[in-house]
C-alpha cells in the first residue's frame, strides 16, 4: 500500500546516491531545507558545513544521521495525508492497510482477552511481541494487562493521532538498535516538530448496513513560537474519539446464511415475538428427572404466558432476548488523547526539548441482561483462584427443596425427586443494563532532554517515564457469599449430595424490586481488576564523522539505555479467595532493571559501496547479556538501480507476565475434548433423524456442544526462561529505469527459535495436570431421551444395537506452564511500484502498488513433532499475496483517492494435519459445514475505498470518503470469532465519511 513510500524527483543528478524516498523525507522533516542543501550534504565531507548538519536526519533503524535516508534497510513511509486518503481513522486502521501487517487485537472486540479494551500491531505474522511501536523513536510503556494474560504489548489506541505528521515502517530486524521485541520490525510513530497556529477537524463515520455504528473524531491542535526566529516552539493538540456499541438488535439476522444452517437453534433462542418481553414478569419453569429413566420432565410455572411444549420434556416458559448484549459484534469506546511538544533553543549549540502524552480510554459494552437462576444440572462452573492454590473451586446453582415456599409444581413433578425440584427463572430486578465490562486505561508519557553538538559529533540524551494503569469492570460472575445471602442458607440432599437453597430466601421470586435488586446486585457485584505497567528509561548517545575514507567519512554512533520496568496486577481480593465464579484472574508482581549499551557506523567503502553495521548488548536479569548484531550493505549499481542487504540477530526478552511471580487463575474457552466431542455428536446426530420435533430440538442443542467447552486452566509462570533469539535477513533492490516511476522489491527472511509459549491444552505434554467432572444429569437425560426414541417407531430411527453413550464426565480443570519450545521460519517478499504523472492542466496523479507475497511460514513445535504441521502459507489466516493498490489524483483545490485492499485465498484448513477433517471434500472447516460455493476454501477478497478532498481556500478543508465502495459483505467463516470474515471484510457494509478542518 504506501502510497508516500516513495515520491519522484524533479531533477535527476546521476551521481548522487540519493532516491525520492531520501528527497520525500528530507522533505518532510526539513522543510525549509532547499534541494541544493541535501545534495550539498551528500557530496561534502565538511562538518563544519551548517548546511550539511542541517541536511542530516535520522532514520528510523539507525542512529546516524544521514543526508540519503535511503538505507541498507526497508523503510516505508505514511504520511498523514495517505492516511486521510485511506479513510483510516486509527493506527490500528492504518495498519489494516499495510501488506507487510497481519490481523491483530481490535480493542472493540477485545473483551475476555486479558487485554480487554487495547488494539495490537502485528508485523509478518509474528505477533505483537515481534513488533516494536515507538513514539518519536522512543519506547511507551507496555499496556497494563497483557494479551492472554502473556503477551505484552504497546496499545496503539495510546498514540496521539492528531499530532501524527507521518509513520515510518520498519520491515526488517532492529534488535541491534532498539533492543528486544523488534523481530519482525519497528512502527515509529512521529509527530511534528514545529507547528505555528491552530487547526480544528470533526469527522463522522456511518454504516448503510449497521445503524448504530458510528465512528466520530474531533481534534485541536494550537502551537506558538518559530523555533529558528524565537528559539522556541511550543505546540499542543487534543484528540477525542468516539465509537458507537452495536447492540445484537442490530446485528443478530445480519450474519452470513449458512451461520444459521450450522446452529440451527439460534433464531429460535431468542423467542421474539414468543417469548415474554423484556421487564415483563416471567414465572420461569419447574424441572425433575424421572428416577426410573433419566429423563427431564419440565412444566411451566403458574401464570405463564408464554408456554412453549417440547416433545421431550415437556411444556416451559419462554422469554424474549434481550437484544441489547453488546460484546459481541463492538463495544462502544470513547478515548481522549492529549499531547504537548515543546523545544527551546539553548545557546548555539544546544537544544532542549519535552513530550507530554496523556490518553484516556473508556470502553463499555453491556453483556446482556438480564441473567436467568438456572439450576445446575450440568457440568458446574469451574475455575481457580490464587489463594486455593491447585484445588478447583466449583458452582452448581441450587435446586428447590420440597418446603420451599417458591416451589409451586404440581405433585406429580416434586414426586419424581421427592419433592425436589429445579428452576429456571429470570432475574430481572437489577434492570436493563446492569450485566457487562467495562474497562478503563489511563496511559501517560513525560519525557524531557537536550540534544546539541560538540564540535563535529552530535548529541542526545534524555529521561522518560511511562506507565498505564487499567482497569477492568465485570459484571456477569456470582459472588458465592453474596449469592447465599440472597438464596440461602443451603443445606445438601443426603440421598444425592443436590445442593438445596433456603426454603424462605431472602430474594423473592415472583416479583420485581428494588429490595430484589440490591440482593442482586451484592449477588453479582462489579468487581475490578487493575494493572499497572511503569517504564523509566535513561538513554544517550552521540554521534559523528570518526575518519575519512577516499569515498567520503565514516560515521558512528555510541550510546547507552538504563531501565526501570515494573508490572503489577494484585488481583480482586474476593476473586484471589475463589468467590467470585469463573473468574480467578492473574496475579503479577514483578520488576527489573535492564542495561544496554550500543553502537553504529556506517561507511563508504567505495563511491557505491556503502557499509551500515550495528551492535547492542542488553544485560537482563536471570540470563546473559544479549549481543544482538547487525551488517548492511547498500551498492549504487547504476545511478537508476540501487542493491541493499541486511543481516542481523534479534531477540525478546521474556516478559514479566511470563517471568515474574505470580501466574493465570482464569478460564480457557474453546477446549476441545476429542473423547466427549465424539460422544455427544453421536448421540446428537442419531436424535436429529428424528421424526419427532423434540428429538430434534435436543439434537441440535447437543450438537458439538462439547467440542468447545470453557474449563478452569492455571498457567504457572517460568522464571527460568531464556529469550527468544532470531535471525533475519533482507535482499532487495530499488529501481528508477524512468523519472516518474520507481520500483522496489525485497526478500526478508526470519528464523524465530526458543520461542515462549504458552501451554498448547490440545497437547497432553503441555498439561502438567487435569480433572474431569462426573457425568450429569444432563448427561443422563440425553441419554433417556435417545433410548425413548429409538424406542418408539414414530421415529422412523434406525438405531444400531448398541446405543451411543458417555465413558467420561467432560474436563474440568487444566494446569500448564510456560516454556521455551520451538521455533518458525517465515519469509517473502515485499513489492512496491510508485509511480507519478503531470497531467497539465488536469492537475497530477500519484499511483502506486505495494504488495507482500509469503513464501515460508513453518513451525517447528518440539523436538518430538519436529516441522510435522508443513507450510501453512495457503492455509487458513496465511494468504500467499497481500496488497493494495492506490491513485490519487490532484487536480486544483480537489484531492481525489481511490484506495483497493486484496487479500489473497487460502484453504480453510490450519495446517496439513487439519486438512484431513477440513477440506473441499467434507466441504467443513473447523468441523463445521460449509456452503457449497466455499468449499474449495477461502476466497480472494477485496474491498475499494473512493475519497475526495476540496479545499475551497487555504484555511478550509472538506471531505468524503466511501468505504467499501462497492458493498462487499462478509462471506461464512466458522474460524472467526462471529462466523464472518470480519478479520477483513467489513461488516458494515458500504459507509461513509464525513470531514471538516479548518485552520486558523
Amino acid at each position: 500500500m504506501l502510497p508516500a513510500s516513495r515520491r519522484q524527483r524533479a531533477n535527476r543528478q546521476p551521481r548522487i546516491p540519493v532516491t525520492p524516498l531520501s528527497l520525500a523525507l528530507a522533505a518532510a522533516l526539513l522543510g525549509h531545507a532547499t534541494l541544493a542543501a541535501a545534495q550539498d550534504g551528500a557530496n561534502s565531507t565538511d562538518g563544519k558545513d551548517k548546511t550539511t548538519e542541517l541536511a542530516r536526519i535520522e532514520v528510523t533503524g539507525s542512529n546516524i544521521r544521514r543526508t540519503d535516508v535511503e538505507t541498507a534497510s526497508p523503510v516505508q513511509v505514511i504520511s498523514k495525508q495517505d492516511i486521510e486518503n485511506m479513510g483510516a481513522r486509527t493506527l490500528l486502521q492504518v495498519l489494516d492497510n499495510l501488506p507487510a501487517a497481519r490481523p491483530a487485537q481490535q480493542d472493540s472486540r477485545s473483551l475476555f482477552t486479558g487485554s480487554d479494551g487495547a488494539s495490537q500491531a502485528n508485523l509478518r505474522g509474528l505477533g505483537a511481541q515481534g513488533t516494536l511501536v515507538l513514539l518519536n523513536g522512543r519506547r511507551l510503556s507496555y499496556y497494563g494487562a497483557p494479551a492472554g494474560f502473556q503477551t505484552q504489548f504497546v496499545n496503539i489506541d495510546s498514540i496521539p493521532a492528531a499530532a501524527i505528521e507521518r509513520m515510518e515502517v520498519l520491515t526488517d530486524g532492529a534488535s541491534a538498535v532498539y533492543g528486544t521485541d523488534a523481530v519482525a520490525g519497528v512502527i515509529n510513530v512521529i509527530t511534528k516538530r514545529n507547528y505555528q497556529g491552530a487547526e480544528v477537524s470533526v469527522t463522522t463515520d456511518k454504516s448503510s448496513r449497521i445503524d448504530s455504528y458510528g465512528e466520530h473524531q474531533a481534534s485541536i491542535t494550537a502551537g506558538f513560537g518559530d523555533l529558528d526566529k524565537d528559539r522556541y516552539n511550543v505546540y499542543a493538540s487534543v484528540n477525542l474519539y468516539r465509537r458507537d456499541a452495536i447492540p445484537l438488535s442490530d446485528f443478530y439476522d445480519k450474519r452470513p446464511k449458512q451461520y444459521y444452517v450450522n446452529n440451527p437453534n439460534y433464531l429460535n433462542n431468542l423467542r421474539l415475538g414468543t417469548g415474554s418481553k423484556p421487564g415483563v414478569f416471567n414465572p420461569g419453569t419447574y424441572f425433575a428427572f424421572d428416577p426410573a429413566t433419566g429423563r427431564r420432565v419440565q412444566e411451566a410455572a403458574p401464570g405463564c404466558n408464554n408456554v412453549l411444549t417440547t416433545e421431550v420434556a415437556g411444556p416451559r416458559c419462554i422469554a424474549q432476548t434481550w437484544m441489547n448484549r453488546e460484546v459481541d459484534a463492538g463495544a462502544q469506546t470513547e478515548r481522549m488523547t492529549g499531547y504537548v511538544n515543546a523545544h527551546f533553543l539553548i545557546g548555539e549549540n544546544t537544544e532542549a526539548f519535552t513530550e507530554l502524552t496523556y490518553t484516556d480510554i473508556d470502553l463499555r459494552a453491556n453483556g446482556g441482561t438480564p441473567t436467568s437462576f438456572s439450576t445446575t444440572t450440568g457440568n458446574p462452573s469451574s475455575w481457580f483462584s490464587r489463594n486455593t492454590g491447585t484445588s478447583v473451586n466449583q458452582f452448581r446453582y441450587p435446586f428447590l427443596g420440597p418446603n420451599n415456599e417458591y416451589n409451586r409444581a404440581s405433585p406429580q413433578l416434586k414426586a419424581l425427586m421427592g419433592g425436589v425440584v429445579g428452576l429456571q427463572y429470570l432475574l430481572q430486578d437489577a434492570g436493563g443494563d446492569y450485566f457487562g465490562q467495562r474497562n478503563t486505561d489511563k496511559s501517560y508519557r513525560a519525557l524531557g532532554g537536550l540534544r546539541g553538538t560538540i564540535g563535529d559529533w552530535n548529541w542526545e540524551t534524555a529521561f522518560a517515564t511511562a506507565g498505564t494503569h487499567s482497569v477492568t469492570y465485570q459484571t456477569i460472575n456470582v459472588n458465592l457469599k453474596g449469592f447465599e445471602k440472597a438464596f440461602g442458607p443451603y443445606t445438601i440432599d443426603p440421598g444425592t449430595g443436590r445442593v438445596i437453597i433456603s426454603d424462605h430466601p431472602a430474594y423473592k421470586f415472583g416479583e420485581i424490586s428494588e429490595a430484589n435488586a440490591a440482593l442482586l446486585r451484592g449477588a453479582y457485584p462489579t468487581f475490578d481488576i487493575h494493572s499497572w505497567t511503569r517504564l523509566h528509561t535513561l538513554d544517550g548517545k552521540i554521534e559523528g564523522p570518526l575518519f575519512s575514507l577516499p569515498a567520503g567519512e565514516v560515521r558512528a554512533a555510541f550510546g547507552f539505555n538504563v531501565s526501570r520496568e515494573t508490572f503489577y496486577t494484585p488481583g480482586n481480593e474476593d476473586a484471589a479467595n475463589g468467590l467470585i465464579t469463573q473468574q480467578g484472574g492473574s496475579w503479577f508482581d514483578g520488576k527489573r532493571n535492564t542495561y544496554a549499551l550500543f553502537t553504529e557506523a556506517v561507511a563508504p567503502l567505495t563511491d557505491k559501496l556503502e557499509l551500515d553495521a550495528a551492535l547492542r548488548v542488553d544485560k537482563y536479569p536471570n540470563f546473559n547479556a544479549n549481543v544482538a548484531p547487525k551488517i548492511g550493505l547498500k551498492y549504487q549499481v547504476l545511478p537508476q538501480l540501487l542493491l541493499r542487504g541486511t543481516y542481523s540477530e534479534g531477540f525478546r526478552a521474556p516478559s514479566l507476565a511470563e517471568a515474574g511471580t505470580g501466574g493465570v487463575f482464569a478460564q480457557l474457552g474453546g477446549y476441545r475434548d476429542e473423547i466427549r466431542c465424539d460422544e455427544t455428536n453421536a448421540i446428537a446426530n442419531l436424535l436429529r433423524q428424528s421424526r419427532r420435533g423434540g428429538d430434534v430440538d435436543l439434537g441440535n442443542s447437543l450438537l458439538n456442544a462439547d467440542c468447545g467447552r470453557t474449563v478452569a486452566r492455571m498457567t504457572q509462570p517460568n522464571q527460568d526462561l531464556k529469550p527468544e533469539k532470531a535471525k533475519i535477513a533482507t535482499l532487495g533492490f530499488v529501481f528508477e529505469p524512468l523519472d516518474w516511476l520507481s520500483v522496489s522489491a525485497d526478500y526478508w527472511f526470519i528464523y524465530r527459535r526458543n520461542e515462549i509459549a504458552a501451554p498448547d491444552f490440545s497437547k497432553q505434554e503441555d498439561i502438567l495436570s487435569s480433572t474431569r467432572s462426573p457425568i450429569t444429569e444432563s448427561d443422563r437425560a440425553a441419554l433417556a431421551a435417545l433410548a425413548a426414541m429409538c424406542a418408539d417407531s414414530a421415529s422412523g430411527v434406525s438405531c444400531p444395537g448398541t446405543l451411543p453413550g458417555y465413558s467420561v464426565g467432560n474436563v474440568a480443570s487444566v494446569v500448564g506452564q510456560y516454556k521455551n519450545k520451538g521455533r518458525t521460519l517465515i519469509d517473502g517478499f515485499d513489492i512496491d511500484a510508485r509511480s507519478r504523472f503531470s497531467l497539465g492542466e488536469w492537475g497530477s496523479l500519484n499511483v502506486g502498488l505495494a504488495a507482500t507475497i509469503a513464501g515460508r511460514n513453518r513451525t517447528y513445535l518440539d523436538d518430538e513433532s519436529g516441522w510435522y504441521y508443513g507450510d501453512t502459507v495457503g492455509y487458513y489466516n496465511n494468504p500467499r499475496l497481500r496488497a493494495t493498490i492506490n491513485a490519487d489524483w490532484n487536480y486544483r483545490q480537489v484531492t481525489t483517492s481511490f484506495f483497493v485492499n486484496y487479500v489473497g485465498k487460502t484453504k480453510w484448513a490450519w495446517e496439513r494435519i487439519d486438512e484431513e477433517d477440513n477440506n473441499p471434500q467434507t466441504c467443513t472447516a473447523g468441523h463445521l459445514a460449509l456452503p457449497k460455493a466455499q468449499c474449495d476454501g477461502v476466497p480472494s477478497w477485496w474491498t475499494a475505498n473512493l475519497s475526495a478532498t476540496w479545499r475551497p481556500t487555504e484555511k478550509l478543508n472538506i471531505g468524503i470518503t466511501v468505504k467499501n465502495l462497492f458493498d462487499r459483505l462478509p462471506f461464512y467463516d466458522p474460524n472467526s470469532f462471529l462466523g464472518d470474515s470480519s478479520d477483513y471484510a467489513s461488516i458494515f457494509g458500504r459507509s461513509y465519511s464525513f470531514t471538516v478542518g479548518y485552520k486558523f
